[in-house]
């Protein structure tokens, strides 16, 4: 098991368990959660919920001992995800019973929002029944800050109403969603960049030229609920990254029971790479049902959308955007055959689209195009699996 995956086992006492966390920033708790014996249907959260929270339909916990860190989960789990479950009418998720055997990958968004920096908290990931609310195990995991944090680290701070740009002489280095690294910091160099609200939409701009646009087509937007939040992150030499951050957490967002209701807890988000030389987004993703999916940009601004539905986007992917998970030889999809992060193949495409001349932008493809990623395209070999998309998180 890879290092940045955390142990729980059900069946007996945890190891030691610990994140580093990014101040200002929000990291991936990637937990391997196994059994050796049966163990009855169980949901997983953290233990510190709010009662005000509870009480107002907002889905959020925090550290055992500390305000300053938000912990978050997605897919519309209420109660906390399910350990393991099984479909209901394709609609409803009822949790099932784990056997001997059996591992679950969680994860939960650790987002640090301060004010102050600890140097260290706990969360306690609680296994419990919904029922009952009996905890059957529980896991602390101590959150760790930087053993090198630099003061001077980059943030993006509003900077006027609706505009923020970075401040700081440090950058981060980056640190996928799905498989977390090491927290690192190098030299920053120089950031012309400003991120602008313009009404329901965030537009990138780079040296004052817009280079991405993020359209929220969801009502009430998420732009006007404190859901929003942005890093910042050294890529390569020739690349910034920067992720913008989506979090739907009140239940009371869009009313109804479904029309207009909002999922919640949910959050999405996009990572664009941004070439220094000229601010072009050469690179791009986001998250589709369990798959982070890449694509290259073909024309400038990129141009992102918010506002699909969950059922929409699992329609999209299945029967619509196969492509984006597999490549099809007949009618049989090609599925990665071993887990599969894509980052080395990323990396790769990064230093050749770097090193392009300033201003050279690629050639409109006819590929695909990604689900809320609109003017990208993926490379593909005949009768292999994607290389721009990877295997099912969920996998490890």
């Amino acid at each position: 098991m890879s290092a940045e995956v955390i142990s729980f086992p059900l069946d007996r006492a945890p190891g030691t368990a610990k994140l580093v966390y990014r101040p200002w920033g929000t990291r991936t708790l990637k937990l391997s959660v196994s059994t050796g014996s049966v163990t009855p249907a169980l949901r997983i959260r953290p233990s510190t919920i709010h009662p005000d929270d509870d009480a107002n339909n907002i889905f959020r916990a925090y550290a055992d001992d500390s305000d300053a860190f938000i912990i978050s989960w997605g897919g519309g789990h209420e109660p906390g995800p399910c350990l393991k479950s099984k479909d209901v009418l394709h609609a409803f998720e009822q949790c099932t019973e784990m056997q001997p055997g059996d591992s679950s990958m969680i994860f939960f968004n650790v987002r640090h929002v301060g004010p102050d920096l600890p140097e260290t908290a706990t969360v306690t990931i609680e296994a419990y029944n919904e029922e009952s609310g009996d905890v059957f195990a529980a896991l602390p995991v101590t959150l760790q800050k930087p053993a090198a944090y630099p003061a001077s680290a980059v943030r993006l701070l509003e900077a006027s109403p609706n505009v923020w740009q970075p401040q700081g002489d440090m950058l981060a280095q980056y640190d996928p969603r799905w498989w977390p690294k090491d927290v690192a910091y190098v030299a920053a160099g120089d950031l012309p960049l400003a991120v602008v609200r313009q009404e329901a939409s965030l537009s990138v701009q780079w040296q004052g030229k817009e280079t991405a646009t993020i359209t929220d087509d969801t009502k009430p937007s998420i732009l006007d609920m404190d859901g929003v939040a942005f890093e910042l992150f050294y890529f390569d030499e020739w690349h910034v990254a920067l992720r913008v951050w989506f979090f739907w957490l009140d239940a009371n967002v869009g009313g109804g029971f479904f029309i207009g209701r909002h999922e919640v807890p949910d959050a999405e988000r996009f990572d664009m790479l941004i070439r220094r030389a000229d601010g072009y987004v050469t690179l791009a993703c986001t998250d589709l049902h369990w798959r982070e999916v890449w694509g290259e940009a073909t024309s400038s601004p990129l141009r992102a959308t918010l506002g699909l539905s969950r059922e929409t986007k699992l329609k999209l992917a299945e029967e619509e955007l196969g492509k984006l998970w597999g490549t099809w030889k007949g009618d049989k999809q090609l599925e990665h055959d071993r887990v599969y992060n894509p980052m080395r193949f990323i990396e790769r495409l990064a230093e050749e689209r770097g090193k392009e001349q300033a201003g050279v932008q690629r050639a409109k493809g006819t590929e695909a195009h990604l689900p809320m990623l609109h003017n990208v395209e993926q490379r593909f070999e005949e009768g292999k699996p994607p290389r721009m998309t990877s295997s099912d998180v969920r996998l490890g």
